[in-house]
């Protein structure tokens, strides 16, 4: 019984609300009742002793009928049968795809034995081009997506009782990124591994690694699975990773590391504190992996970026999802917010920004990545992805190598294209020294919803700016320009911010002017007093169990400081 009073009501008093709604059922009710009332006063003396009694022995056999009478109308009235399919109108062909269905009062429907996804706001399940399902007569909202290059589709049903419904959603595809060569991945994914074939398929997303074995804190939330094979495929053109690791020390911890393309488990010894976390990049970096910072705030970011252990860094990261953004930063342990606007929607995506372009200026070559951290956060698995352009044949292997080298940009929406003098990101553009002849520019951001700003950047700064009209899904930049310093140029795009914000970034193309090398004496003093901080909360920090502990945190820190030092006296 106290299981049953903190939950719903039981099914029968439930149903019998319901019905209670009903005119009908009011108005039977009252003519019940004053018909037996009449006959009680025709047969009894309004002076005799037992009216009171009679009256309510009536009283009590109206209300045992009217129950009775109330259960049999509802169980009487059948459920609804929806069926529902999924299709793509240039092909006809079925899509598996991503299911929303709820209620009037929105309480979240599913068909049994789907794949359901449950995490606050999102709440969603899978199917493979169609399913069905019973359902209460009622009022209903069903909507589906599919990833980025889909249009979403929406529809309201009414169901009436014994109702056999068949309903088909056509969803257009917008743009194809395979055909261009663009292959899409989500680096941040702690879904079940026995669920990643079915969500490739769903979300059109084209690679996951696979956070099965995950380090929280001072312990494992979950381990790797025994698998033969590390990478596995689910057809030529989606693929995915099961050995992969995070390793997640929030708080007073230095932060979290993504281990990927892992060939065999990497085992945690440790705490909270202790090892740092360049001990398991360097274990990823001896087996052919890699590692991306999942959040390139994180403390010991700074550190391990100047040491030469990230090679991804995040800026498209879990805290966007569809339904907001998360704001709250300090409590985790990442880096102060050094401008006001960076604590605002339309400014969080600037922080990771402008971070990242300080990298970039001191000569790190990091290219953009992105992740959703599905499973643990409010979104679906690709929400936030990176697109990396592969030459020839797609697989594993090629995809990483792709990133690796830069070709990529991050997005949770947009579309977003750049060249320079015909190079893509990754590339770099070699200039004679003296002569500063003209580059040409081109920057395109494509994406089904209206866009606010399409923006070029040579060494963080704005150069090229095109704002969006209330029509517009599309933005183009071009332009010739001369450069007469080493340095990077980046596109970056915008849609207008609302409850949350959509956004993209692509890595850099490189400007190499003669054999003049990158001054970066501004930014390097930024990283100092960075890892400078981080130096003095580690010397007060009380959790460190040895002091052959701390001593290792803070060499890591000192190490590192010196590669900034020596930027900021070039």
């Amino acid at each position: 019984m106290g299981a049953q009073s903190e939950g719903r009501s039981p099914p029968f008093f439930a149903r019998l609300l319901k019905e209670m709604q009903y005119t009908r059922c009011r108005k039977r009710l009252t003519t019940q009742a004053i018909s037996l009332r009449n006959i009680a006063l025709a047969f009894l003396s309004p002076d005799d002793a037992i009216v009171k009694k009679t009256l309510a022995g009536f009283t009590l056999l109206i209300l045992v009928y009217s129950l009775l009478w109330l259960l049999r109308q509802t169980e009487a009235q059948p459920s609804a049968r929806l069926r529902a399919e999924l299709r793509d109108p240039s092909t006809r062909r079925a899509l598996p795809g991503r299911f929303y269905l709820t209620d009037e009062q929105g309480n979240f429907k599913s068909p049994p034995g789907a794949v359901t996804y449950q995490k606050g706001a999102e709440q969603h399940f899978l199917a493979d081009g169609s399913f069905e399902l019973q359902l209460a007569p009622g009022r209903y909202s069903l909507a589906a997506e599919r990833g980025p290059e889909f249009l979403p589709v929406s529809l309201a049903l009414r169901l009436s009782s014994g109702e056999e419904r068949k309903e088909t959603l056509s969803m257009k595809r917008w743009i194809d990124m395979n055909r261009l060569g663009w292959y899409s991945g989500d680096l941040h994914n702690h879904r079940n591994v026995a669920e990643i074939r079915q969500l490739l398929l769903a979300e059109d997303l084209n690679l996951a690694p696979t956070l099965a074995d995950w380090v929280w804190e001072d312990r494992e939330r979950s381990t790797p699975p025994q698998a033969a094979q590390p990478v596995q495929p689910v057809d030529e053109i989606h693929v995915f990773s099961v050995l992969d690791k995070e390793v997640e020390r929030l708080e007073n911890g230095p932060g979290a590391v993504d281990l990927l393309g892992l060939k065999s488990p990497i085992p945690f010894q440790g705490y909270r504190l202790f090892p740092p976390n360049d001990t398991f990049c360097d274990a990823a970096h001896s087996q052919g992996g890699y590692v991306d910072a999942e959040k390139i705030l994180w403390r010991d970011a700074a550190a391990l970026v100047a040491l030469g252990h990230i090679d991804f860094a995040g800026i498209v990261h879990n805290h966007f999802n569809r339904h907001g953004v998360e704001l709250e930063t300090d409590r985790w342990g990442m880096i102060p917010k050094y401008r006001a606007e960076f604590g605002t929607i339309a400014g969080m995506p600037l922080w990771s920004m402008e971070v990242y372009h300080r990298w970039l200026n001191c000569g790190f070559r990091l290219p953009v990545s992105a992740g959703s951290a599905s499973g643990v956060k409010a979104s679906p698995l690709g929400y936030n992805r990176v697109y990396v352009k592969v030459d020839g044949r797609f697989d594993y292997t090629r995809w990483f190598r792709s990133l690796k080298e830069g070709r990529s940009f991050a997005t949770n929406g947009p579309m977003l294209f750049l060249t320079v003098n015909g190079k893509e990101p990754g590339a770099a553009v070699r200039l004679e020294e003296g002569r500063a002849p003209k580059v040409k520019v081109h920057a395109e951001a494509l994406s089904p919803r209206l866009l606010d700003r399409l923006e070029v950047l040579f060494r963080g700064k704005v150069i090229k700016a095109v704002t969006g009209s209330q029509s517009e899904g599309k933005l183009v930049v071009d332009f010739e320009s001369s450069f007469d310093e080493t340095g990077w140029i980046a596109a970056r795009c915008f849609e207008p911010a609302g409850r949350t914000i959509r956004f993209a970034h692509t890595s850099p193309v490189y400007i190499q002017v003669g054999s003049r090398v990158t001054k970066a004496r501004e930014d390097a003093r930024f990283f100092i007093e960075w890892i400078d901080r981080e130096i003095g909360f580690y010397e007060r920090e009380e959790g460190f169990r040895e002091p052959r502990h701390r001593e290792a945190m803070l060499a890591l820190f000192r190490k590192a400081r010196a590669v900034y030092a020596k930027l900021a006296q070039d």
